[in-house]
């Protein structure tokens, strides 16, 4: 049965609203704003009826730490009378899903309930369609057999309660990762919390994760919701365990151990229960981190319930053409520029690179490419400007010795070389138009001479 929180200072009108509602949902009920929240963050609480005028606090007020504490989409129904719709307006342009009268009757309350949790779904579904398509946002591509197995294991384990560690190096894709096991899992409803430890200075991390009281430190003039708190029934992303101090790392164990946490300033056997999944990730080897001391062997243990490694990228070849083929479709609309395609050579070439920055260094090498191409393929020289100038390209014609100015003049002086200077030929070799390369050998001042045609 879905649970519904009345917060309302009339206990006649939380007692009628019960009557007529706890056929359909077991009822909670609180008479100010501050038990209303107390309640939505021990429950999973599915609907709200929420009364502007409360005797603690301004309703609009409590709306908008129901949407920035507990759950963005929760559906909040406002309770109004007659001389308060105005504001019942106003707090729908602030995302209440509707409003209903004091004097309502049951047909038209269950409407609009039914209506709120059908803009629920909605919503649900339209932000995961835009993680999915975002502009800063990349869908999780499988392309080959590493990440197929990949995407199984993610699928297992998914649905089942346990915190999880992802390991790799940086740019693997552990972000993505681990937003794909949020949102394939049972908690993909609430919130999926990302929080860059490094950030946040060292006194303010535990205020961040776990909230403050009052007078908890100097500044603390009001009590703070953590991150965890917030996202009770979801998900929270620790990207960088390894950097954490032995401290924070002995509250993280109480959290995973008891699923409890307390406040900063809090008294002792106030603790706050929570349901949250942690997924860690590290690109350092936590093992030796542990033999050196700097990670407790209890946590680490703890974090490691499953370990999900992604390998580098320059051990998924089969993936790389598949990879930047996406970011060259993606990023071009995003730059609006044509069409582009990758050459035989570019993408043999992409083949042979060490990739020391994986994905992550995949899509900025093809970025820097969508923007420098002025054809409709994209040839080795635009994409060396984003790489390394010592990396040997060893499927290209040519390597990149000093810059990029050099690369490309020994390249085309090469390949018109080979061509008995046919511009045709070397043009169709190079994957670009004639006229392209007639601009390219007048920018690089390479002479015309009557044996080029």
């Amino acid at each position: 049965m879905q649970k519904l929180l009345i917060i309302d200072d009339s206990v006649s009108f939380m007692n009628d609203a019960e009557f007529v509602l706890k056929n359909e949902f077991k009822i909670f009920k609180a008479e100010n704003g501050k038990k209303g929240l107390s309640v939505l963050m021990k429950e999973d609480i599915n609907l709200v009826l929420l009364d502007l005028k409360l005797p603690d606090m301004y309703g609009l007020e409590v709306l908008e730490k129901i949407h920035t504490e507990v759950d963005p989409l929760l559906p909040v129904i406002i309770i109004t009378d007659y001389g308060n719709v105005q504001t019942a307006v106003k707090a729908m342009k602030l995302g209440a899903a509707d409003f209903i009268q004091k004097d309502f009757n049951k047909e038209v309350l269950s409407e609009k309930i039914i209506r709120a949790f059908e803009q629920r779904e909605l919503n649900i579904k339209v932000n995961a369609l835009e993680d999915a398509i975002g502009e800063d946002s990349d869908k999780l591509i499988v392309a080959g057999d590493i990440m197929q197995r990949l995407v199984y294991d993610i699928e297992k384990i998914a649905n089942q309660d346990v915190h999880v560690l992802l390991t790799g190096e940086t740019g693997v894709g552990k972000d993505m990762i681990a937003r794909e096991i949020h949102l394939k899992s049972k908690r993909r409803n609430k919130l999926f919390s990302r929080v860059s430890l490094h950030t946040l200075s060292e006194n303010l991390i535990e205020s961040e994760l776990f909230g403050h009281e009052k007078g908890a430190f100097s500044g603390a003039d009001e009590a703070k919701t953590g991150k965890f708190e917030a996202a009770n029934g979801g998900t929270i992303y620790l990207p960088e365990i390894s950097e954490i101090s032995e401290k924070l790392q002995l509250k993280l164990l109480k959290f995973m151990q008891y699923k409890e946490i307390n406040k900063v300033g809090q008294k002792t056997g106030k603790d706050i229960k929570l349901d949250v999944r942690l997924i860690a990730a590290s690109n350092k080897n936590l093992e030796e981190l542990v033999e050196q001391g700097r990670l407790r062997e209890d946590f680490y243990y703890r974090i490691k319930v499953i370990n999900i490694h992604i390998p580098p990228l320059r051990e998924r070849k089969d993936e790389i053409k598949t990879l930047a083929e996406y970011f060259l479709t993606t990023l071009s609309k995003k730059f609006n520029k044509k069409k582009l395609e990758l050459t035989v050579e570019t993408i043999k070439a992409l083949e042979n690179y060490n990739w020391k920055g994986n994905v992550r260094e995949l899509k900025n090498i093809m970025t820097n490419a969508v923007i420098r191409t002025e054809d409709n393929k994209i040839i080795l020289p635009d994409i060396v400007p984003a790489s390394n100038k010592k990396v040997d390209f060893s499927a290209a014609e040519e390597t990149y010795k000093t810059s990029l100015q050099k690369f490309k003049k020994e390249y085309f002086s090469n390949l018109l070389s080979k061509t008995n200077g046919k511009i045709n030929e070397a043009a169709e070799i190079a994957g670009i138009s004639r006229q392209a390369l007639h601009n390219i050998l007048k920018e690089l001042d390479i002479e015309n001479n009557s044996s080029f045609n």
